[in-house]
């Protein structure tokens, strides 16, 4: 539905994570979603024509940087958005990738060293160890696909080098 009505989007959190590694419980879908040439009107109409429940007001509110969420009315899923103003993190965007969403789709993805570099800044303002074991997970299987440079700068730019690089060291896989 994103591309359909030309938004810019990546998918990130528990779903990247996913792509990536392998498969854990999330409870919900993360998008990063940009603000630029983006019809909060046309977004909210065809979410309501697919039975979503989403508030107007929290997305306009939302399209300046920040969170707005929207849940399927039958299946009570929930969809985390979040409209960044963060260089980084549109920057994320601007990287993003297709892959395989399931069998028939494709949908916009962070990169995997974005999501380290996202899980990294995560870990620092929450301490929570999900977000450790989420990069593990992708060092683990993205290993050398990994911008080692650029997660190093992030990583020392958030004060958690010597966590990132204690995790990089314990999860590779022997070449």
């Amino acid at each position: 539905m994103l591309e359909a009505i030309g938004a810019t989007y990546a998918i990130w959190g528990g779903l990247a994570v996913i792509a990536y590694g392998e498969p854990r419980f999330t409870q919900d879908m993360d998008i990063l979603l940009s603000p630029k040439q983006f019809s909060v009107s046309l977004f909210v109409r065809r979410l309501q024509e697919t039975h979503y429940r989403v508030d107007e007001i929290a997305v306009n509110r939302a399209m300046n940087g920040g969170f707005f969420k929207v849940i399927h009315l039958r299946y009570h899923i929930k969809t985390d958005f979040y409209v960044p103003a963060e260089p980084e993190l549109l920057s994320m965007l601007a990287v993003r990738v297709k892959l395989p969403f399931d069998e028939i789709r494709r949908a916009a993805y962070i990169t995997p060293t974005s999501i380290i570099v996202a899980k990294l800044r995560a870990y620092e303002n929450s301490e929570s160890t999900r977000h450790l074991d989420d990069i593990a997970l992708i060092v683990r299987l993205q290993g050398k696909k990994l911008d080692q440079v650029r997660i190093d700068i992030a990583a020392a730019q958030l004060g958690v080098l010597g966590v990132w690089r204690s995790l990089w060291k314990e999860n590779q896989r022997p070449s």
